[in-house]
């Protein structure tokens, strides 16, 4: 029994101990802010771009929990980025040209007093009908494999007006029922060489076709592996 006792007393010490600092930790670093601000009054972003706005709380080590957040005005211009609305720091999406303005607050606190406002300049986006290939012109794909086609498009452009075609559809077919969009899939079929073009439907683009030239090529391996051709030279 003294045995035990021995060694349970220095164990209850160590435990005390601990839970004594990590007690004054959270007395020194946590509880509910006094006030918060926002280092910048105003702010301007691109229409279309997500954002980020800081805090500062007093003092400074206080729980951020206690923090919240919401658009005071221009709802049709900024939202939320996703549904979260607690912390030192938030994100957020600019949709629209306008201005709105963002408040941060402390829960259960006058929100005018002990809180702090930033105003957000949203600008709006100069139009892009840009149009470009995404690598080389020529692709070499081995039959019976999937594969993607995709161009660059300027956000002027929507993905329905960007429309494919294959010239040679017994070579290469479409992998599903999507023909549309920046990034299509498609099918080898069998060995030889089409064309497959995009086609932007826009009147404003200026470039309006996009050409890849599709060189379907053996499977090697189906060869060497399944039937063993090599075998017979």
């Amino acid at each position: 029994m003294k045995k035990i006792k021995r060694f349970l007393l220095p164990l209850m010490a160590a435990v005390l101990a601990m839970t004594s600092i990590t007690g004054m930790t959270v007395r020194a670093d946590g509880g509910k802010p006094r006030k918060v601000s926002i280092p910048k009054s105003t702010m301007r972003v691109m229409q279309g771009k997500e954002f980020k706005i800081k805090a500062k709380m007093t003092p400074r080590k206080s729980d951020d929990d206690y923090l919240r957040w919401q658009i005071v005005s221009g709802k049709k211009y900024v939202k939320f980025e996703d549904r979260d609305r607690d912390g030192d720091d938030m994100e957020f999406i600019a949709v629209k040209p306008g201005k709105a303005k963002i408040r941060c607050y402390v829960v259960g606190k006058n929100k005018k007093k002990y809180g702090d406002v930033i105003t957000v300049t949203v600008k709006k986006r100069k139009a892009d009908y840009s149009l470009k290939k995404v690598g080389s012109s020529t692709k070499y794909e081995e039959v019976y494999d999937d594969f993607d086609l995709e161009v660059k498009k300027g956000h002027s452009i929507k993905n329905s007006q960007l429309k494919w075609s294959i010239e040679d559809t017994s070579i290469v077919g479409f992998n599903s029922r999507r023909t549309t969009g920046d990034d299509v899939e498609f099918r080898a079929k069998k060995t030889g060489t089409t064309k497959i073009t995009c086609t932007c439907t826009n009147s404003k683009a200026k470039t309006k076709q996009i050409t890849y030239t599709i060189q379907v090529v053996p499977d090697d391996d189906f060869y060497d592996d399944d039937n063993d051709y090599d075998d017979y030279d």
